[in-house]
């Protein structure tokens, strides 16, 4: 019985220090040294350079749409998408793929889309600026349909996107 009192106490004595610590604040000292270590195994965007290959206000997409191509039977077809009247440029796919952006038909001017930025982290992020005029920008009833084709380094991450909406004055 005399055995089981100590333990007791012993027991009793142990969560009074251990609540007088948490309460206390001695204990918050551990958690925000740890934190710095959680955040640094984020990885930090790198820049992916691009080179722009083609760019108009007529493709033959009427819907917003990204593509990513990986060979030269892609192209082609993407080539005939964007009613190109030239050969496709050359790529090495081996060491290099095409990314194209579509905005959509739309019955104004002044409306417009662009690669503006590219990172690898997790994925790869393609930032997508998308331009809209302020207003009304002509009296001609005319769709157009943007687009913009980038070649960019090979890549076995996942692709990811981000729309940047815009506004630009009508053009002149």
């Amino acid at each position: 019985m005399r055995n089981t009192l100590i333990t007791v106490g012993l027991v009793l004595l142990a969560a009074v220090v251990g609540m007088f610590i948490y309460f206390s604040g001695r204990g918050q000292n551990v958690q925000k040294e740890s934190l710095p270590a959680v955040a640094a195994t984020h990885a930090a965007a790198v820049p992916v350079p691009f080179m722009k290959i083609a760019q108009g206000a007529r493709s033959t997409v009427t819907t917003r749409i990204n593509y990513s191509i990986t060979s030269a039977d892609q192209l082609s077809k993407l080539w005939k998408m964007i009613d190109a009247t030239s050969t496709p440029p050359v790529v090495d796919f081996k060491t290099q793929m095409v990314i194209a952006v579509f905005a959509g038909q739309k019955p104004t001017a002044g409306y417009a889309i662009s690669v503006s930025k590219i990172t690898d982290t997790e994925s790869r992020m393609v930032s997508v600026m998308l331009a809209s005029s302020e207003g009304a920008c002509s009296t001609k009833k005319s769709t157009i349909a943007p687009y913009e084709v980038v070649v960019v380094p090979s890549t076995t991450l996942p692709f990811a996107h981000e729309d940047i909406s815009t506004t630009v004055s009508c053009p002149k």
